[in-house]
């Protein structure tokens, strides 16, 4: 493995990590809760996610399912409906004392674990990102299965690290978002992002 190449994927998947997507709107908005075991609810899905999808990459069903149209929209168009979805459930969250009105508090830990997880799962844009950012960083000569696996272990610790930064981020911030005001604020824009988010896929294409 080519070490040069790999330090320079270190520092490009740090900078697509970091990048705010759907999970990452949830975890900051469960982190205002106070309650840790929500974000980290989130984001051990996620990362059940991601090492499935690092295994299908790896192994080249995600491949497939991109060749594939009809697997492709029906991929597309349930990440699309699902993500509306959530959306709309957080703009309905009605606006009380913070332990009462943040996103989905009463929701149970395996709930959100389970949003997270098909979450990142019916997002065709994650195995598009696998299969084609992956592979660049990949050298040649040595064995490709293996260097896939690396790159793809350690893009999930980079998503570690920028989630765990959220996470950390929220609850610093948390205090500014005490009022009903900021908290109903909080849940209509995570809502509507979720929504647009939702909606951008159904414009997303295969490369």
């Amino acid at each position: 493995m080519d070490w040069t190449l790999y330090s320079l994927f270190l520092v490009a998947g740090l900078a697509v990590a970091a990048v705010p997507g759907p999970t990452v709107l949830q975890i900051f908005a469960q982190s205002l809760t106070g309650d840790i075991r929500r974000p980290v609810s989130l984001i051990t899905g996620s990362l059940i996610a991601n090492i499935t999808m690092v295994s299908a990459t790896v192994l080249g069903i995600s491949a497939m399912i991109v060749a594939s149209q009809t697997a492709f929209d029906v991929l597309r168009w349930v990440g699309s409906a699902y993500l509306v979805y959530l959306g709309v459930q957080y703009w309905r969250i009605r606006t009380g004392p913070v332990a009462a009105s943040n996103p989905a508090v009463g929701t149970p830990y395996r709930v959100l674990f389970f949003q997270a997880a098909l979450t990142s799962l019916t997002n065709p844009k994650g195995l598009v990102f696998y299969i084609a950012f992956l592979p660049q960083f990949v050298s040649p000569g040595g064995d490709p299965q293996f260097q896939l696996t690396i790159l793809g272990v350690s893009y999930i610790l980079l998503c570690l690290v920028a989630d765990s930064g959220y996470v950390l981020a929220a609850r610093t911030l948390a205090k500014l978002f005490a009022s009903p005001r900021a908290i109903r604020l909080t849940n209509r824009l995570t809502g509507v992002a979720l929504v647009a988010a939702g909606f951008s896929l159904l414009k997303y294409q295969r490369a």
